[in-house]
């Protein structure tokens, strides 16, 4: 049985009118079609998501964006069903998942091409992408980006951070950064590091202060989070990170805070049966 949490997120009535339309006939198209809920303020994905299994439902989709299947793998946590996702429009996640339009992941669906997916933990809450802190990509006005003055005074006065952490209870050190990135898996942007989110390991990048002739020389890479293409930046590959200090640091998955500092980030392998796309990116 198919369960789809579908959730509107900030679309505006007249566009999820649309991609509404447009999910309800590629679901017909391909023959996936089943029980649907809508999130709302007073039914959130938590309670769709027992009522989806009080009724047996053993594939449960999340429709909507990458804040929509986060909540439902979390909600979902100790539970033997498969996850799938179908965006309402592109995200960093679809495109991880090699499912780029509602039409693609229903058909996808459909094929239940399912891949087993490492998930990070950090203070009891799952994420598939990356944790970021410090300085946010994710927060670049992307449209302004040519240089912009506002985009470069915001980074060249980001504080420096004093970042001490362990990795794998057997190495200690302290760095200092203006940000980092945490990275069970992200879009294929960089070079030098392909994150794999089956490879049981969580990928580390410390961006340390630069001057503004190198923020200038590599805003690219700055403004798409390729901190390790920048030769300064420091990599760590682990299972589990620890980082205690600065105390009452924000920890991002997207725009959303989802944790403080202290906190301990573990790897768990291949914890999440999810369905793919023949394009996906691991």
């Amino acid at each position: 049985m198919y369960y789809y949490i579908i959730d509107p997120g900030k679309l505006s009535q007249k566009q999820f009118e649309r991609v509404q339309n447009e999910l309800y006939s590629s679901l017909s198209e391909y023959r996936v079609s089943g029980e649907n809920a809508r999130v709302s303020p007073l039914r959130p994905v938590s309670t769709l998501i027992d009522t989806a299994l009080a009724r047996g439902a053993k594939t449960i989709v999340a429709v909507g964006n990458d804040d929509t299947l986060h909540e439902v793998v979390n909600a979902l946590t100790g539970q033997d069903v498969v996850i799938g996702f179908i965006p309402l429009f592109p995200t960093e996640l679809s495109e991880i998942l090699g499912l780029s339009s509602i039409n693609y992941a229903c058909r996808h669906i459909a094929f239940r091409r399912i891949t087993l997916m490492d998930a990070g933990i950090i203070n009891k809450t799952l994420f598939l992408s990356k944790i970021t802190f410090g300085f946010n990509p994710d927060e670049i006005n992307k449209s302004a980006w040519t240089w912009g003055l506002k985009n470069f005074s915001k980074i060249s006065n980001q504080p420096l951070l004093d970042v001490r952490f362990s990795s794998d209870s057997s190495f200690h050190a302290t760095a200092q950064a203006t940000a980092g990135m945490i990275i069970n898996a992200r879009k294929t942007n960089s070079q030098t590091l392909h994150s794999d989110p089956s490879d049981g390991m969580l990928d580390v990048l410390l961006l340390p202060k630069l001057s503004k002739l190198a923020m200038f020389k590599h805003r690219k890479e700055i403004f798409s989070g390729s901190y390790e293409n920048i030769p300064t930046c420091s990599v760590i590959h682990s299972q589990e990170i620890e980082i205690a200090s600065p105390e009452g640091m924000p920890l991002r998955v997207g725009n959303r805070i989802i944790a403080k500092t202290p906190a301990t980030i573990k790897i768990l392998p291949k914890a999440i049966k999810i369905i793919v796309g023949r394009d996906r990116q691991f």
